[in-house]
């Protein structure tokens, strides 16, 4: 009988020993639970930047007139069949220099 308690002792010392020590242990599992959210962090972090960079892309491949409007008011784009009228106002003695506005129009020819 005493063998058979000491046995069983010895077999429950070693499982316990086992929770705490070693493969799929209680501290193993706490640092992966940690590893997990870490990653977890990591991964939205990257998440948030691929939208980013989506919506970029998304803007560059259907905001043309965006491009183009930009185009045309900072380097004069002009389309075939359309016309240039520049209107330059002449400024007024009451207000200070007013804007030189210029317009593009479209007209067929």
């Amino acid at each position: 009988m005493k063998f058979l308690i000491i046995v069983h002792i010895i077999v429950l010392s070693l499982l316990l020993v086992s929770l705490w020590i070693g493969h799929g242990s209680y501290p193993e599992i706490w640092k992966l639970e940690q590893d997990i959210k870490r990653q977890k962090q990591m991964n939205q972090l990257q998440e948030e930047k691929n939208r980013l960079i989506q919506a970029e892309l998304e803007d560059a491949r259907e905001g043309y007139a965006a491009i183009e409007e930009r185009a045309r008011s900072d380097l004069g784009m002009i389309k075939k069949k359309e016309t240039f009228f520049e209107i330059i106002l002449k400024p007024d003695s009451k207000k200070k220099k007013e804007p030189i506005v210029s317009d593009v129009l479209s007209e067929p020819r």
